[in-house]
């Protein structure tokens, strides 16, 4: 098995090393890590997708104003885990499954980009993913990003063997 590790975005909020612990300018610069694990038998996994294509075209519909300004996202096309796949000379569609650890919009905007995936996520994050009700909640995690794939897998909590 090979893993890549991919920066599918980048945020640079007002604070600088408050925020990274190593920045000299008022900006910090935050990266939104995923893996890339390359299988025998189950081709690509990619462990949350970042920022997504979909994201960088549409900002206004599938980001959160809030967070956009908040966190001074930036919308570059090479950070998205699509473009480094494809970097690395795979298919988009060579990715299968997708491990995600949380919906936020930060690990979750890139799902709409391997529409063919499976989504592997606990059972509880997608029972409460659409109820939740806070202002915070709804700028954190955005529907718009993942609510149309299909191809979902949830699990319960506590591991397995």
């Amino acid at each position: 098995m090979r893993i890549h590790h991919l920066n599918c975005g980048c945020m640079c909020p007002l604070g600088g090393a408050l925020y990274d612990g190593f920045s000299r300018s008022p900006l910090a610069h935050l990266s939104c890590h995923c893996l890339l694990l390359e299988t025998a038998s189950q081709g690509l996994v990619l462990v949350d997708t970042g920022i997504g294509l979909q994201d960088m075209a549409h900002p206004g519909q599938r980001l959160s104003g809030f967070f956009r300004l908040f966190n001074n996202i930036q919308l570059e096309r090479r950070l998205s885990a699509w473009q480094q796949i494809v970097d690395l000379g795979f298919r988009p569609e060579d990715v299968r499954h997708i491990i995600l650890t949380h919906l936020d919009f930060d690990h979750a905007g890139g799902i709409s980009d391997f529409p063919q995936a499976r989504v592997h996520l606990l059972q509880r994050e997608l029972d409460t993913a659409p109820v939740r009700q806070s202002w915070l909640q709804r700028q954190r995690f955005r529907p718009q990003q993942w609510g149309h794939h299909s191809g979902w897998r949830g699990y319960a909590s506590g591991g397995e063997r």
